[in-house]
């Protein structure tokens, strides 16, 4: 089902099919996102960037594997990758399978901007509800959530916070 992404060109970016030829760069967003995290890890560097490498291909296939009908898609500014958007539409329930911006992108509205597209999205559609998970110790992730009207679906798991927003009867498109 296409989908009009024309309302994100306010926020100053552009979504297109994330192909094959994407993988390095999606590897790349991944490895500004994880490589932080093993600063002071005693590994080698060409360790530490295996790891990450082996992760974001477990986490590539992992998402392939589960949401096969989902839109896998790059974030762009000006043509150059900033992130990913992978939104599965296949059910009347939505879900955020994964938004991961680079972080000289984050706090400038470009996630904000991607999530009340989706939200607007859904409406239109007729979507009954968006769903996602949020890693529980990205709080900066879940306060925007909440802000967009996202609320706390149930316990979770200890490492993912469930979160879902109900499309109201009258959202404004």
């Amino acid at each position: 089902m296409a989908i009009d992404t024309s309302a994100l060109q306010c926020c100053g970016i552009t979504l297109r099919a994330a192909s094959p030829e994407d993988l390095p760069a999606l590897a790349s967003l991944y490895t500004q996102l994880r490589m932080p995290e093993l600063l002071f890890h005693p590994w080698p560097q060409a360790q530490k960037q295996a790891f990450v490498d082996e992760q974001f291909c477990l986490q590539h296939c992992h998402f392939v594997r589960r949401h096969p009908r989902a839109d896998f898609w790059i974030v762009l500014r000006e043509d150059a990758p900033i992130g990913r958007l992978y939104l599965d539409r296949s059910r009347p329930e939505w879900r955020i399978v994964d938004i991961l911006l680079a972080p000289a992108w984050r706090g400038q509205g470009v996630g904000t901007g991607l999530i009340t597209w989706v939200q607007q999205s859904a409406a239109s559609a007729g979507a009954r509800d968006i769903a996602l998970a949020v890693a529980v110790d990205n709080r900066g992730a879940h306060a925007l959530y909440a802000r967009l009207g996202f609320r706390d679906a149930d316990a979770g798991d200890g490492l993912h916070q469930p979160m879902r927003w109900r499309v109201p009867s009258a959202f404004p498109a």
